[in-house]
């Protein structure tokens, strides 16, 4: 994500964040920790306490996801119906979607899922689109 060249629409910036939120997914997908941290500011917080997770900073939140992975050999997670309100040239707020599965394997394997939403403040930095801030609206598990 990288050196993204900046916009200078709101039609591009919406196509750049819905980018942003899809690497997210991807890294998520992969347990790419580095590109899932890229997906931030370095300053950068993330709320998961609605899952059961912790809210701190982008690194506190990969370690807490990396562990949380770790009994799972599959995880899928899609991003949908994003919401981007601009809030001045190069910060939006962002909700979006989400859906994971997660397989527990097994002789049977257990599967899990997670519905809700993201509630994102993002900023435009030098190397694109990032997320400031997140926080985690679980609506259920089952």
């Amino acid at each position: 994500m990288s050196g993204e060249t900046m916009s200078t629409t709101p039609t591009e910036d919406r196509a750049l964040i819905i980018e942003l939120l899809n690497a997210y997914s991807f890294a998520l997908l992969d347990r790419n920790w580095e590109a899932w941290l890229a997906t931030f500011t370095p300053d950068g917080h993330a709320d998961y306490t609605t899952a059961g997770g912790i809210a701190g900073t982008p690194a506190q939140a990969a370690e807490w996801l990396q562990n949380t992975f770790g009994m799972f050999d599959v995880t899928s997670s899609q991003a949908s119906n994003a919401i981007v309100t601009f809030t001045g040239n190069d910060s939006a707020s962002v909700r979006s979607m989400y859906k994971m599965v997660m397989r527990i394997p097994g002789d049977t394997p257990t599967y899990m899922e997670a519905n809700g939403w993201y509630q994102d403040k993002v900023v435009r930095t030098k190397d694109g689109w990032r997320i400031a801030d997140r926080f985690e609206h679980i609506l259920y598990v089952r």
